[in-house]
C-alpha cells in the first residue's frame, strides 16, 4: 500500500503545491518543468475505461481480425488510439488537452502562454490508451525501457486506481526519482527527457497519453546513463490528490 505522503529521498525538497485555473498542481521539478495536475474525477477515469472496453467487446462481437490494443511506437506493445473508440475524442479527449495546454501555458509563463495554445496531439495516434497487465488470463505487457518521446511536451493521465496494481510508475533518469499517480491525476513533462515505465509484477495499469508539438520546451536531458542505478528507481514520489466531489469542471457534467 502506498502511504498518503509523499515518499521521496531525504534531502530532496518538499515539492510545490498550487493552484492553477482552479486546478492542484504539484510542482517535482521547477526547471525541468516536470508536474502533476489533478484533472480528472474518478467517474470520468472509469467512463474512458468503460467505452475503451465496449469497443473492444463489439469489435470482438463483429467477428473482425482488426488489432485493437496493438504496438503503435517502438517501446510500447498495447496501445489503442482513443479516435478509434466512438465519442471519446468530442467528449473527453478533446476538453483533456485543453485544460493541460492553459496549465502548462500558466507553468511556462510570458509568451509561452500563448505558444502553449499552439499544442496539437502528434499524429492521428494521438492521443493513445496505454495498458500494462500482468494476469494469468491475458496477453502480458509490464513495462517498457529507458526513452525519450521527441515530442515537445508529453502528458499521461492515470486511469486506474493505486491499488489496482502492483509495482509500476514513470522513472526519470533525470530526477532519479519513479513518479507513482493516483487515479486522475495528469503527469505533464517535456519530451526530451529519459524516462521509463517501471514493471507492474500484477494488476492492471491503464494510462491516457499524449505526445505533443507546437511549443518548444527548450528543455533537454542532462542525465548520463552511466550515473544511472536501479536502486533509483525505488525513490518512490505519490503526490496527494484532490477531492472531487464537489470540484468536477463544468465540460465533464455535459451530457
Amino acid at each position: 500500500a502506498v502511504a498518503d505522503d509523499a515518499i521521496d529521498s531525504i534531502d530532496s525538497p518538499a515539492p510545490q503545491v498550487m493552484t492553477i485555473l482552479g486546478k492542484r498542481v504539484t510542482m517535482i521539478d521547477p526547471v525541468r518543468k516536470v508536474f502533476v495536475i489533478d484533472l480528472l474525477s474518478p467517474e470520468v477515469c472509469d467512463q474512458i475505461r468503460m467505452m475503451a472496453d465496449n469497443h473492444t467487446r463489439e469489435i470482438h462481437k463483429s467477428g473482425s481480425n482488426a488489432e485493437i490494443w496493438r504496438t503503435l511506437y517502438t517501446y510500447t506493445k498495447m496501445d489503442l488510439p482513443v479516435v478509434e473508440v466512438k465519442n471519446m475524442v468530442k467528449k473527453y479527449t478533446e476538453n483533456i488537452l485543453y485544460d493541460v495546454k492553459k496549465i502548462v501555458g500558466e507553468i511556462f509563463g510570458g509568451p509561452m502562454r500563448k505558444e502553449a495554445m499552439k499544442l496539437r496531439p502528434r499524429s492521428w495516434k494521438e492521443p493513445h490508451l496505454l495498458l500494462y497487465q500482468r494476469l494469468d488470463d491475458r496477453p502480458q505487457h509490464t513495462g517498457i525501457e529507458m526513452h525519450y518521446d521527441g515530442c515537445d511536451i508529453t502528458w499521461q493521465a492515470m486511469l486506474t486506481r493505486l491499488d489496482e496494481y502492483e509495482g509500476g510508475g514513470t522513472y526519470f533518469r533525470c530526477l532519479r526519482k519513479n513518479i507513482k499517480l493516483r487515479q486522475g491525476q495528469v503527469l505533464v513533462h517535456p519530451g526530451e527527457l529519459y524516462h521509463k515505465g517501471i514493471d507492474i509484477t500484477y494488476g492492471i495499469r491503464c494510462l491516457l497519453v499524449c505526445f505533443t508539438d507546437g511549443m518548444n520546451p527548450k528543455i533537454l536531458d542532462d542525465s548520463k546513463a552511466q550515473e544511472d542505478s536501479s536502486e533509483y528507481e525505488s525513490n518512490v514520489f505519490v503526490a496527494l490528490t484532490t477531492d472531487y466531489s464537489n470540484n468536477i469542471p463544468s465540460w465533464i457534467l455535459d451530457p
